[in-house]
């Protein structure tokens, strides 16, 4: 059953994505993409620690993060610190993000980027990859899971397939029968039903993805890792990457926070 909170955004979502695409109605595929390495593909071939660093001002569990936020400068930033991809929010209500956040974080960067939405329509595909995007989040409570990952494949988008519990190592075995092997599959540390976040669902989810997969598929840990001492743990139960959000917004200086995660002092 899919937890309140996602339903009650799901819901939202279908209304603003409507008025969202109306302002971009317009748009014409963009270059930004071109030449861009997909997540995975910079995961593989990082000998350092792969973060995905998340662009976002405001969340539902700790409402506004960042103020007067300079999309450009922050991406660039995040990119000058070494981090190997950018998650930028796009859903506008309950994480303030935008599309037009995500092309300003797209034309000052070279670097994969992930856009992270609620995403069950075929028009948040066409945007993503018409903007420049290399990478979609799937969630998996949301449902349609088959759908939306041949939508992004149709659309050369790289899905990043977010699972939250022990139960939905189901589905993904259910994927594995019908021939879907996706390139990255993501642990999401925080209960969607409390929103309080626990390191160790990492902990206990990652090893049995690892077990089902080998070594074809790259895991990332989401949601709740603060510090170097967390990414280390994080590692020990088969980690291959961390997108972190929050703990590097709230951070006075962007660029040292990313460099003390990496375990640059």
């Amino acid at each position: 059953m899919m937890p309140n909170i996602l339903l009650e955004i799901l819901k939202s979502r279908k209304k603003s994505l409507a008025e969202q695409l109306k302002l971009f109605q317009y748009l014409n595929p963009d270059e930004l993409g071109h030449g861009r390495k997909k997540l995975s593909e910079v995961i593989k071939i990082n000998d350092g620690i792969s973060i995905i660093s998340e662009i976002k001002s405001t969340s539902p569990s700790l409402g506004e993060i960042r103020k007067n936020m300079n999309i450009t400068k922050v991406a660039y930033a995040m990119e000058e610190s070494g981090v190997i991809g950018l998650s930028v929010l796009t859903e506008p209500i309950y994480f303030n993000g935008s599309f037009l956040n995500l092309y300003l974080a797209l034309k000052g960067t070279s670097i994969p980027c992930l856009m992270k939405d609620i995403v069950f329509s075929e028009a948040q595909f066409k945007l993503a990859k018409d903007i420049g995007a290399t990478n979609i989040l799937l969630i998996n409570l949301l449902g349609n899971l088959e759908e939306m990952y041949t939508l992004s494949i149709d659309f050369d988008l790289e899905p990043l397939i977010e699972i939250h519990d022990i139960a939905e190592i189901n589905d993904l075995i259910h994927l594995m029968d019908i021939g879907i092997i996706p390139p990255l599959i993501g642990v999401n540390n925080r209960d969607l039903k409390t929103l309080e976040v626990d390191l160790n669902t990492s902990k206990l989810l990652i090893p049995k993805i690892k077990k089902l997969y080998d070594s074809k598929v790259s895991v990332i840990s989401e949601s709740g890792v603060k510090s170097f001492d967390d990414i280390k743990f994080l590692q020990s139960c088969g980690a291959d990457g961390f997108l972190i959000g929050s703990s590097i917004m709230q951070s006075n200086d962007i660029k040292q926070k990313i460099l003390y995660l990496r375990g640059i002092h």
